[in-house]
């Protein structure tokens, strides 16, 4: 089967996104981790990879071991997610590996690892390897190793620093929205909504694409703007509590105010009816399924959609529906102290000398961060904007922006690359407030242009990187790691904190 053999290179999870990662152990038993790995066991694997270097040793064996197996070529994929300078030239020797697989998963390591010295061999193996199998229908011939040295020379770029220097100001977006504002959907003003999860709240399996109004089953739910009922939909028949619909400010333009978690028993239209604003829709519907007592509130944002023949509806949110209502917001983010540095793909934090990190080759950097609207506020609030600075006497700034989360949000479903779930968490925000909601995020994972997405799981600071004259782009010494970020009003929180890296005498 063609399928598993072209997926299996990129099999390699990080260790903060596996189900059940593996701490590695202080003093490592090298010949029982080897077993473990080559007996397939789940989580040795990251195990292998949490030691860092000191791995390398073990994966060349087996890499170069005939009776290995695919743990031949999973090896090199171990490789590729060390990821310091010292894997490259056994990943360059995997690339004359007599198994085809090898050199793959090689070539795509190397890529990833943005090699630029490896660009070469890995021309040659796209030009060149002459492994081939037939095609299933017969009619052709395939070229694996080609079409995955191919695939490795797009992984390459330019290295290039993405930052926001002032997020004070709201940006433009695609959308030219009306200077008339909305009207809350509940009496009073913005406090009296009960805001409580906001547009760009992470949960542990994807980004919070509107605003949740905490009321009572059975409140009246208003129309914050005119328009027209686009449709009436639900991906839950069974459940009252997962009805929704979309009224449309201008007829026919497939996009609108999406209204969820109002009864569907109390809705005063249908479909092509016009709506006034602070008209009543409906009202909060009672959001307890069996025993359990859920919280009664109205999921309200303003998305694009598109209806399928099936009657399933696609969707996705166009900005941050906050931007057209009235409210203030004069309390500042915070973002708690101290950062941990832990070895990229793990959470094993690095050794400190005299209280700061000193630090070597892939590091993660892991920041707490909270807020909220108002004084008392009770909320899982977030901030949408968030900087990553790390500057030395020695080296150019490595600026960079983690998130921007302020305009469309077209793939919801990435919080993992960037956050850390509930349960990983609490070992990091033990003794602070349960409200507003400390947060952590690895703000090393990003490839710097503020949008969360599957790929920037792999990202982290390499401080082992290397410049084409060969000189260290980060020379051992010591850094100063800057923190930067904004709520959507343009409050703004900014933290440093100390580190130490030292590759040289790490051998990274």
């Amino acid at each position: 089967m063609l399928t598993p053999i072209l997926l299996i290179c990129i099999s390699v999870v990080p260790l903060h996104l596996a189900q059940d990662p593996l701490q590695a152990a202080e003093s490592v038993h090298w010949e029982a981790l080897e077993a473990r790995f080559l007996a397939g066991e789940r989580g040795a694997g990251d195990a292998i990879v949490a030691q860092g270097n000191a791995a390398i040793p073990l994966l060349v064996r087996v890499m170069a071991n005939q009776e290995a197996g695919v743990h031949q070529f999973l090896s090199a994929n171990l490789l590729g997610e060390i990821g310091t300078e010292a894997c490259i030239d056994p990943l360059m020797v995997g690339l004359k590996h007599p198994w085809f697989n090898v050199r793959r998963c090689a070539a795509l390591a190397l890529g990833k690892m943005n090699a630029a010295r490896s660009k070469e061999a890995i021309q040659e193996l796209a030009d060149l390897d002459p492994f081939s199998i037939v095609s299933e229908d017969g009619k052709g011939v395939l070229f694996l190793v080609r079409e995955s040295a191919q695939k490795a020379l797009g992984m390459f770029k330019e290295f290039t620093e993405v930052f926001l220097e002032d997020a004070a100001h709201r940006p433009p977006i695609e959308l030219n929205l009306p200077k008339k504002k909305c009207k809350w959907p509940f009496p009073g003003g913005f406090e009296k909504q009960n805001l409580y999860n906001n547009y760009q709240q992470p949960t542990d399996g994807y980004v919070h694409a509107a605003m949740d109004l905490l009321q009572e089953a059975g409140t009246k739910v208003r129309a914050v703007q005119a328009g027209t009922v686009a449709l009436i939909a639900t991906n839950y028949p069974a459940w009252d509590t997962h009805h929704f619909f979309i009224i449309e400010p201008e007829a026919g333009s497939g996009e609108g105010w999406n209204y969820t978690h109002v009864d569907p028993s109390t809705y005063t239209f249908k479909v092509g009816d016009k709506v006034r604003a602070g008209e009543v829709l409906g009202k909060v519907v009672d959001f307890s399924l069996g025993d359990n007592d859920g919280i009664d509130h109205l999921h309200l944002h303003y998305v694009a959609f598109e209806q399928k023949e099936d009657l399933s509806v696609e969707m996705h949110s166009l900005f941050d529906p906050l931007q057209r209502f009235s409210w203030t917001d004069e309390e500042s983010p915070t973002i708690h102290l101290p950062f941990h540095f832990v070895r990229a793909n793990s959470f094993k934090e690095f050794e400190q000398e005299s209280g700061v990190s000193v630090v070597n080759g892939k590091v993660d950097i892991l920041a707490t961060i909270s807020d909220m609207a108002h004084r008392n506020h009770i909320s899982n609030w977030m901030t949408p904007v968030v900087t990553l600075e790390i500057t030395s006497k020695r080296a150019q700034p490595w600026r960079k922006l983690v998130l921007d989360q302020r305009g469309a949000m077209h793939d919801e479903r990435q919080t993992r690359a960037l956050y850390l779930t509930w349960k990983q968490r609490k070992d990091w925000t033990s003794g602070l407030a349960p409200s507003p909601v400390p947060y952590v995020l690895v703000v090393t994972n990003t490839d710097g242009d503020g949008v969360i997405e599957a790929d920037d799981a792999w990202h982290a600071w390499n401080t082992s990187q290397k410049l084409e004259d060969g000189s260290a782009r980060f020379p051992d010494g010591e850094y100063q790691v800057t923190l930067r970020t904004w709520d959507l009003a343009g409050n703004m929180a900014v933290e440093s904190m100390s580190v130490q890296v030292r590759n040289q005498e790490s051998g990274q």
